[in-house]
């Protein structure tokens, strides 16, 4: 089970919740769990996370704008040693970075400008 918390757009209000919250907007945080599809905000140590905007150490994060140590980061505009960074404009120790301009000790940077100890980059 993964423990969730979610933050509330009126300052005033405080509603507390022991186990866990329904997460059903969108500032919606996961940590742990296998399953964590429920999550929009950010992701740490989750096992599923296709709708979470930040990935940390978890997997499946395939609309997260930022990805480190995570995986399947398809649309990932930045990745820190992640898997899959399709669309990434920054890789860094980071795998299949087609899109990147920047790739540092990451691999397929077919479309790097700066290339620094990776692979697939132009001209190399």
């Amino acid at each position: 089970m993964a423990f969730k918390t979610c933050a509330f757009t009126k300052s005033w209000l405080v509603v507390a919740v022991i186990v866990m919250c329904l997460c059903t907007g969108y500032y919606c945080q996961c940590t742990g769990g296998s399953d964590c599809t429920s999550c929009t905000s950010a992701c740490t140590g989750c096992g599923n996370c296709p709708n979470a905007q930040t990935c940390t150490n978890s997997g499946n994060c395939l609309n997260a704008q930022t990805c480190t140590t995570s995986s399947n980061c398809n649309r990932a505009t930045t990745c820190t040693n992640s898997q899959d960074c399709f669309a990434a404009t920054t890789c860094t120790s980071s795998t299949n970075c087609h899109t990147a301009t920047t790739c540092i000790n990451s691999t397929n940077c077919h479309a790097a400008t700066t290339c620094i100890n990776s692979s697939g980059c132009p001209g190399h």
